[in-house]
């Protein structure tokens, strides 16, 4: 029996409506009992402090400074690492000592996830969408380059920017580096100052697209240097777009319409724009509003219908929040 499986007969009613206070309950007693495998009660310690990090959420608990985030269903990553907002760094590497350093050298920055070849790098990349990969050129089972090549050929994963280290420093190497897909290619041994300098540098640069992608600028006029990046965006922006006016518009619509999993259109919309699928829709709605209250044609009331909102006063107050001028102000 599966842990969700084992979950879903313990707590009966299983829709949204459920008390976070009665779900910790339920898991907490299931924490007590002996029939989870040490997989399992892995993935129960990760449901756990997800629903006590959602508690404190919802009684405004947090601190502002805070960076809240659900922890990854992988058991290979450290949550109390995760809970503090540190950046997922995932090394694939088959060197014990060079993963000893990047632990030693970064891991007051980065969680990193270690992976001993290019299989299980695939894999954990997928499951934990981590924010960077270093990845060896020359791994076991599947080499580094193929490794690349897989990530940015796939949507799911072709937003994670990709470091390839090699000890070959010829030409042809870093061209074929390159041509996979690799964002950057360092040559071993390398500096530690210097290799975190390049990580900061394209996670920075990644930040900064955050910034202008819901300018007006076209998504194929931006930085993205993956097509299939690109497409994803333009795509998802013409979806919101189009259905717009449309107040009955749900996630689940959303996700159909890009033909991805909630968490794959979560996990892409995060990496790429640094917003969740509720604020990225609803960041467009709001700039296509000002655009209409600007052009001085319809009351407030007739733009909040326009873009989706069926109460005027919520859309006001989401509008403030957005540009921090109330909609009756836009000049």
């Amino acid at each position: 029996m599966s842990i969700l499986e084992y979950i879903r007969q313990r707590i009966v009613r299983q829709d949204l409506r459920i008390p976070v206070s009665l779900i910790q309950k339920s898991l907490r007693e299931i924490e007590k009992e002996e029939i989870l495998s040490k997989h399992g009660k892995n993935l129960l310690a990760i449901a756990i402090a997800n629903t006590d990090r959602m508690e404190k959420l919802l009684l405004h608990e947090k601190k502002k400074s805070e960076k809240w985030k659900l922890y990854p269903s992988a058991d290979t990553v450290n949550s109390t690492d995760t809970a503090h907002g540190k950046e997922t760094l995932l090394l694939a590497e088959n060197n014990n000592e060079i993963y000893e350093h990047f632990q030693k050298d970064l891991i007051e920055k980065y969680q990193v996830i270690h992976a001993d070849d290019g299989a299980k790098a695939l894999k954990l990349a997928k499951e934990i969408n981590p924010d960077i990969i270093i990845a060896d050129a020359f791994l076991p089972v599947l080499s580094g380059y193929e490794l690349c090549r897989m990530l940015k050929s796939s949507v799911g994963t072709s937003h994670i920017p990709i470091i390839l280290m090699s000890a070959l420093r010829d030409k042809e190497n870093i061209i074929f580096g390159l041509e996979a897909g690799a964002n950057d290619y360092i040559f071993k041994p390398f500096d530690f100052d210097i290799l975190k300098a390049r990580i900061r540098n394209i996670l920075q640069s990644r930040d900064q697209l955050h910034e202008i992608v819901f300018t007006e600028t076209r998504v194929e006029e931006t930085k993205y240097t993956n097509e299939l990046d690109i497409e994803f965006l333009d795509k998802a922006k013409q979806i919101v777009e189009t259905e717009i006016d449309n107040p009955d518009f749900s996630i689940n619509d959303f996700c159909s319409m890009l033909a991805m999993s909630r968490s794959s259109v979560y996990n892409k919309l995060k990496a790429l724009t640094g917003q969740p699928p509720n604020d990225f829709i609803r960041i467009i709605r709001l700039n296509k509003a000002k655009g209409l209250l600007a052009s001085k044609k319809y009351t407030v009331s007739e733009v909040s219908y326009k873009v989706g909102f069926t109460d005027s006063k919520y859309f006001s107050t989401s509008f403030k929040k957005q540009f921090g001028i109330s909609p009756s102000k836009v000049e």
